[in-house]
């Protein structure tokens, strides 16, 4: 009989003729227990209310990854010593953990660069059907068939890796992936991913207000440089070590911003603002990313970044943001939109994306 590792069985008295079920042992009084206990013996008594924590933490009330514990370095060490990740893996992993991102430059080989930037060609004149666009007009956000008179526009081209073989390999690209591996400590789920021919102007933003998985601090995201990203492009930019600023609810409850919630709502407006004023106040140093085609950027879900101003309109910004998280985690469009399955690719790695 196949037992399920998940089931709780019953337990039942040693040696006993019948199997029967133990008599339930009297509980311990252990505050009296801790009281009468030596002060020496190495019993570890729990802090008074708002006193630091003596064991490991993490940042979120939401949870996360290990690399989000308060002890993170001493697994990183331990990690190290028993030979799990190597000398450079860990110094990426010390950068995470320290800034919130690391940069992997020459992550993507440039022929994958090449035929990525020639399928994103193919999908604006219309070739994959089924790659949509996002734009906005006063009437609001739309989603679009990719088609050419949007590519002048600022556009996000939506999923191209459900068609893409480059954009596959691209966003699981050897050094990309082992990472992710890494800090999920199980094989990454590829859910989403945006194409930029250029600069967003984003504001400032951390990604867990909008991108929304089962849990909501376990995703990390790659931004990848399809050419060289020159300045005044409307660079990717963040704040350092914001991934550790005090936490946000919105509506004293909510880790994302509800979509009953405007742009607009004082309450977002404050918080957009309130990531400035407190990374400034903090001393985070904000940063401004210029890589070379085929370099990597991968951040942590509470990063906060965005796109810095478009100084000179000539300049594009060709890159690609893709968004994993763990497999065996969903992203909130399974609970309603029609979406593919977690499909598996060659190097152990799954994506799945919406169905439109």
């Amino acid at each position: 009989m196949r037992l399920n590792p998940f089931k709780k069985s019953r337990p039942t008295a040693p040696n006993s003729d019948d199997g029967g079920p133990l008599a339930e042992a009297p509980k311990p009084d252990y505050g009296r227990l801790l009281a009468e206990a030596p002060k020496d013996d190495g019993i570890q008594v729990a802090p008074a209310p708002g006193a630091p924590s003596l064991f490991p933490r993490f940042h979120s009330r939401f949870g996360g990854l290990w690399v989000d514990l308060s002890n993170a370095e001493d697994l990183l060490r331990g990690k190290l010593e028993l030979g799990l990740v190597t000398e450079q893996e860990a110094e990426r992993l010390r950068a995470f953990i320290r800034d919130g991102y690391v940069v992997i430059e020459k992550a993507v080989p440039l022929d994958v660069v090449d035929e990525l930037n020639e399928d994103v060609g193919k999908a604006w004149r219309g070739d994959f059907q089924v790659v949509h666009v996002e734009h906005w007009d006063q009437a609001g956000m739309h989603v679009e068939p990719a088609r050419p008179e949007f590519e002048a526009l600022h556009t996000k081209m939506l999923d191209l890796y459900e068609v893409s073989l480059a954009a596959r390999r691209a966003m699981f690209a050897a050094p990309i992936r082992r990472f992710l591996q890494l800090v999920f400590e199980r094989p990454p789920l590829a859910f989403q991913s945006l194409y930029f021919t250029r600069g967003t102007q984003q504001s400032i933003h951390q990604d867990t207000a909008y991108v929304v998985i089962g849990s909501p601090m376990e995703f990390a995201a790659s931004w990848i440089a399809l050419e060289d990203i020159q300045p005044d492009s409307g660079e990717l930019e963040y704040y350092a070590g914001s991934h550790r600023l005090p936490e946000h609810l919105y509506r004293n409850r909510y880790k994302s911003k509800p979509l009953d919630m405007d742009f607009n709502d004082p309450e977002h407006q404050q918080y957009l603002a309130g990531l400035h004023e407190r990374s400034q106040a903090l001393g985070f140093e904000r940063r401004q990313f210029r890589p070379k085609r085929g370099d990597a950027l991968l951040w942590h879900a509470d990063l906060a970044h965005g796109g810095s101003q478009v100084k000179d309109p000539s300049k594009s910004r060709k890159s690609i943001v893709t968004h994993y998280c763990p497999a065996n985690l969903d992203p909130s469009y399974y609970a309603y939109g029609r979406h593919s399955d977690k499909i598996p690719h060659e190097t152990g790695a799954y994506y799945t994306h919406l169905i439109r």
